[in-house]
């Protein structure tokens, strides 16, 4: 089976969405590139509902970061350097981050 963790994020204001993207080209995408247990990752940056009757998603972006090993993906993810998540704080004002297995 193949586990995923996703990271639903809300930009602390919309003045910050270019240099989040621009960080997450420059720095996250090349840290998750490389660190143990990851196989992909992918940040989404949601645009809207897509559905008449649903509401506006209270986040702004989703990570989808699938994984070989979900136990080496969190022991690798705690060696980022501190200023890693001092960055990412700078940007996000709020976020969960939860792992699920992919149903086949």
């Amino acid at each position: 089976m193949s586990d995923i963790v996703f990271f639903l994020t809300t930009l602390h204001s919309e003045e910050v969405r270019e240099a989040y993207e621009t960080w997450v080209k420059e720095v996250d995408q090349p840290l998750a590139d490389n660190l143990p247990g990851v196989d992909r990752y992918r940040v989404v940056r949601l645009s809207g509902p897509v559905m008449d009757g649903v509401a506006l998603p209270t986040y702004s972006y989703i990570e989808i970061i699938e994984l070989s090993d979900l136990e080496l993906y969190k022991q690798s993810i705690a060696t980022a350097p501190p200023d890693f998540f001092d960055q990412f704080r700078s940007y996000i004002a709020d976020f969960d981050a939860v792992a699920g297995t992919v149903v086949q």
